[in-house]
């Protein structure tokens, strides 16, 4: 019988259990001290929470793990050079068009953010939860006639693209690698996208080539008063160069699901300065975190892991 160890929402567990059969033994975690625990006499593993590093310690500890796979397109957590060097197929949901095309609550989230930050919605909530009511103070900013700049035009950025249009925004994106190009999507090179964009959403994969890809630069090219919203890793921003522009003012704001020091946040420059300065909305890397989309991919995963181990999926 495979022994699963599975990282994830504690009410999914069943779920993944019920999907695998009985031909599985699943044992859930959700911390670090968990995983060690289980992770010695694991045949497989499947990460739906992103919380928990697997750093080369902690995957040296598995000496009989066969497959590690994730329900997520990320996985900057997990050393895949170790994995690699143990003959340990790592699987990811990258690549996966077919299945992650009508998976939208990312992209909503972004799009979520992005209003906020339009409409100073934080500074509004908070001003009417302390008992004031004053509408001169939160002049928001109308979205139509207003630019979008996408840096990544792939599935996520075609359904913000599709958003924006709807409330009747243009829409530029940068992409070097992406073929064919969207119909909804105006072509640009980076810098003048960052220079004419009143918005800029990052949808791009955290790679050796896009780490720290937004750097000082590129921030200080954009629009004066525009907004920054990142759901992709925290890795590809300049985190202390966005923290310069929102305090210099050059930015009016911004979005953001992910942090490079997530989940231990305090202390965190951008976390702090959020704590006193409203127009910077921070979410808990919960883009994508949705429980119908979450079992719509762990049905998926479940069965990679039952073609992989030869066992039965419950139909």
């Amino acid at each position: 019988m495979p022994h699963l160890l599975y990282l994830g929402p504690p009410d999914t567990t069943e779920f993944v259990q019920q999907r695998l059969g009985s031909d599985w033994k699943v044992t859930h975690a959700t911390t670090e001290p968990a995983a060690d625990a289980a992770i010695a006499d694991a045949d497989a593993v499947l990460d739906a929470y992103m919380v928990v590093p697997f750093p080369q310690e902690r995957l040296s500890r598995a000496k009989q793990l066969r497959l590690f796979t994730t329900a997520t397109t990320g996985f900057s957590h997990i050393d895949h050079k170790f994995l690699e060097s143990r003959s340990v197929p790592l699987l990811t949901l990258r690549g996966e068009r077919e299945l992650l095309k009508n998976v939208t609550p990312a992209a909503e989230l972004s799009w979520l953010l992005l209003m906020a930050c339009a409409r100073g919605f934080r500074a509004a909530i908070d001003d009417v939860q302390a008992g004031v009511w004053d509408r001169n103070k939160h002049p928001g900013m109308m979205l139509r006639g207003r630019q979008l700049g996408l840096i990544g035009c792939g599935r996520i950025g075609q359904w913000m693209s599709r958003y924006a249009t709807a409330f009747g925004m243009s829409v530029a994106g940068y992409d070097p690698v992406l073929s064919p190009w969207p119909d909804l999507i105006d072509k640009s090179e980076l810098i003048p996208l960052l220079e004419s964009s009143d918005f800029v959403s990052i949808h791009v994969n955290l790679t050796d080539e896009t780490k720290g890809f937004i750097g000082a630069s590129q921030i200080n090219r954009m629009k004066k008063g525009a907004v920054l919203i990142n759901t992709s890793r925290g890795e590809i921003i300049d985190e202390a160069a966005l923290l310069n522009a929102l305090k210099e003012g050059r930015l009016s704001g911004a979005g953001l699901d992910v942090l490079t020091r997530e989940p231990k946040i305090h202390g965190d420059p951008l976390y702090e300065f959020s704590r006193q300065f409203p127009n910077l909305h921070i979410t808990p890397h919960i883009g994508g975190f949705s429980p119908d989309a979450l079992r719509y991919v762990l049905d998926f995963c479940c069965r990679r892991l039952n073609s992989h181990f030869g066992t039965h999926l419950n139909d």
